[in-house]
């Protein structure tokens, strides 16, 4: 009995120790986002989630497309000691020199959606940017396979825009060649933003006419494009690509407006993500060791995941909205199709 009451006792004076070194122990991970809209809200709300139940303490910063705020808000996550800082970079050149500051003070960093040039970069997940390039062409092309094509990319200092306009001109190129296909415009989009996209999209409109098909790079570009042909009355004759099933984008698609957007699995880049931090913070064996990618510095292991596929109105249903990703009342409102 003696030995057991001796027990019990020692049992109950390691239980603060144990619980300080839980606390003491526990993985702090920092994540910066730069750009801020709703696809990057639902990659936010599914990362933390992913993570805090991993047991890690989240320190979120987002920048809201200030590329010198998320400077600042990552330095402050290096200062904050984290374990692992996850990024998505406004500006995948300049943020090289935050992620070799991080690496200097023992911080490993994950580029994650965006990759980060020239450094030192820890890990990058992704979707295949190729592969949703080549939907967002294919889509358009089968429909429309010959014709005037205007092209507008995303923004160069975001390395997807580099992969997005490979993966268009893998299927566009044939058609180019062979004369079916003619660009009568071709420019990337600063900040991917709607309002640029209008302008240019604008502009062209009032100097030029014969326009069969907008390869809009994501779904923020083809507001700004719907909004430009809807002036001229083109809006649902000019058929128009998307990128990230937004919640305006799908209503534009069910109206007719926007012809198509790839639908992005975000839900299972959140959690591979979420897995390589904590494995990068705990110096485990990293998973999910797919490939690598030259970021102009190193190979750089990366996942690339291939979970997209192009949506349109008749497999909306089937695919946002039976994820749970968007709801069916508010893209298709009181309609009973």
């Amino acid at each position: 009995m003696k030995n057991l009451i001796l027990k019990l006792l020692a049992i109950l004076f390691l239980i603060p120790t144990l619980f300080s070194c839980a606390s003491k122990d526990r993985v702090k991970i920092g994540i910066s986002f730069g750009p801020m809209h709703e696809r990057w809200e639902k990659d936010r709300d599914y990362l933390m989630e992913s993570l805090e139940s991993k047991g890690a303490k989240v320190l979120f910063r987002e920048a809201n497309n200030d590329e010198k705020a998320q400077n600042e808000q990552f330095l402050d996550l290096v200062k904050s000691k984290v374990d692992v800082i996850i990024i998505v970079p406004l500006n995948s050149k300049s943020a090289a020199s935050l992620v070799q500051h991080a690496k200097k003070n023992g911080i490993k960093v994950i580029a994650y959606d965006r990759m980060i040039l020239n450094c030192d970069l820890d890990y990058y997940v992704s979707f295949d940017n190729i592969k949703v390039g080549e939907l967002q062409a294919e889509y358009l092309t089968r429909i429309a396979p010959k014709g005037n094509y205007a092209v507008l990319g995303g923004d160069l200092n975001d390395y997807n825009s580099t992969f997005l306009r490979l993966g268009q001109m893998n299927v566009l190129q044939p058609l180019i060649t062979r004369q079916d296909i003619k660009i009568v415009l071709d420019k990337n989009i600063d900040n991917w933003s709607a309002d640029v996209a209008y302008g240019v999209l604008h502009d062209y409109l009032n100097t030029s006419s014969g326009l069969d098909a907008v390869i809009a790079s994501n779904d923020q570009i083809a507001e700004g494009v719907c909004r430009a042909l809807e002036e001229k009355g083109l809006c649902g004759k000019v058929l128009v690509s998307g990128q990230d099933a937004e919640t305006d984008a799908c209503k534009r698609i069910v109206e007719g407006k926007q012809t198509m957007t790839v639908y992005k699995y975000i839900e299972s880049l959140s959690a591979a993500a979420a897995n390589i931090a904590i494995s990068l913070a705990g110096d485990n064996t990293l998973p999910y060791s797919q490939t690598t990618i030259n970021n102009g510095k190193i190979m750089v292991p990366a996942i690339q995941l291939p979970n997209v596929i192009a949506v349109n109105k008749e497999n909306m249903r089937m695919t946002v909205i039976a994820d749970g990703y968007l709801d069916d009342k508010v893209i298709f409102g009181n309609e009973n199709n």
